[in-house]
């Protein structure tokens, strides 16, 4: 069963995948995905388009390098944050 912060991922084959989502951002008024698979914790991203209803939407693909690169510096800043948070937990832990 999938929680709030996942996703399931259909490639051309048809084959299905469970991904976590990790970040939402919106840039030049595109809706952008990064997301990370379960099983290989390959991370990878997509354009969101929602659809008529809140729940349903679609993903296309991203296709030029600039967006690429605009997203990797997003991601790069989510794992320093992420680091930041992971190091002052364990200082708290450190001092209790």
């Amino acid at each position: 069963m999938l929680n709030e912060n996942q996703m399931v991922v259909t490639n051309q084959n048809g084959d299905e995948s469970v991904c976590d989502i990790l970040f939402t951002h919106e840039h030049n008024g595109k809706n952008y995905v990064v997301f990370e698979f379960v099983d290989t914790k390959e991370v990878s991203a997509a354009i969101y388009v929602p659809g008529a209803s809140d729940d349903e939407g679609t993903f296309m693909d991203i296709e030029t390098d600039e967006e690429w690169d605009m997203l990797d510096g997003v991601l790069q800043s989510y794992y320093d944050e992420t680091e930041d948070e992971e190091d002052e937990e364990e200082d708290d832990e450190e001092q209790a």
